[in-house]
């Protein structure tokens, strides 16, 4: 069995992918937004019939 060591260019490596998938999270966070957006608006669009069928 071979044990591997870590060298300092292997720890800078997985720094910098740990941090590369944070630059995706702003199209996340507007997609959420979005989607968030529409299902809010559809349950007052509900909410409104609601109330004048009552």
């Amino acid at each position: 069995m071979e044990t591997q060591t870590n060298t300092p260019g292997q720890t800078k490596k997985s720094k910098q992918e740990k941090t590369q998938p944070e630059e995706n999270l702003k199209g996340t966070f507007a997609a959420v937004l979005i989607v968030g957006g529409i299902i809010l608006l559809s349950w007052f669009g509900v909410f409104g019939l609601f109330l004048e069928r009552a």
